[in-house]
């Protein structure tokens, strides 16, 4: 059928050639890398397993009020009006006793109530009140540094009233002033005032000669 003749035909070189190639791209497709297939990030969200999401829990913190038990063992749960009260009478009780029972309601209260702590600091023995107003001097609330200053005031508290000339709050540098002026130290408020010329200096200025006079009629 076919003799040997057909080799010498011109068909057969390219034909090996063909062949050759072929063999050659099967064995290199059987032994190429297969790629892994790309997963976007929705696939692997919805194929992750989260955790289930639990309520959070909010606690809200109560502030302990245990102060009036120092007074009376049973003086528990009382309202802010009934503690207000107490801090009223230890006020007029102005005892060394009384101050260390303010300085623990100094410690438990806040807003208004102790706000009225200092103010009731005014009343007491000083040596053991200026601690508890030096720390009520040290708060960011203008209205607590106001009532430390007009306690210490009252107490003649002069170091508490020199530092508090440099006030930024120039109600507070001007009732140190008028403080100063009380205990007989003038002379600080003056020497304050030669060396300051900003608005709060010349604030008092102003004002402190008219409270004087007012306090002398």
């Amino acid at each position: 059928m076919f003799g040997y003749g057909f080799l010498h035909s011109e068909l057969v070189v390219p034909g090996l050639l063909f062949l050759v190639l072929g063999l050659a791209l099967v064995g290199i497709a059987k032994f190429w890398p297969q790629p892994h297939p790309v997963t976007t990030a929705a696939e692997l969200l919805a194929t992750t397993s989260l955790p289930p999401i639990s309520e959070s829990i909010v606690t809200n913190f109560v502030r302990e009020i245990t102060w009036p038990s120092l007074i009376d063992e049973s003086a528990t749960n009382l309202d802010g009006a009934e503690r207000r009260t107490l801090i009223e009478g230890l006020a007029l009780v102005a005892s060394h006793w009384s101050t260390g029972v303010l300085t623990a309601a100094f410690e438990q209260e806040t807003g208004d109530l102790r706000i009225a702590v200092i103010e009731a600091l005014a009343a007491t023995d000083s040596a053991t009140a200026a601690p508890t107003l030096e720390r009520a001097y040290s708060s960011y609330a203008v209205p607590e540094r106001y009532a430390a200053i007009e306690s210490a005031s009252h107490q003649a508290n002069v170091p508490l009233l020199e530092r508090a000339l440099r006030d930024t709050d120039g109600s507070i540098a001007l009732a140190a002033a008028y403080g100063l002026h009380r205990a007989g130290r003038i002379d600080l408020v003056d020497d304050h005032l030669n060396t300051h010329t900003d608005a709060r200096a010349n604030e008092i200025r102003r004002i402190l000669p008219i409270l004087a006079i007012i306090e002398s009629h």
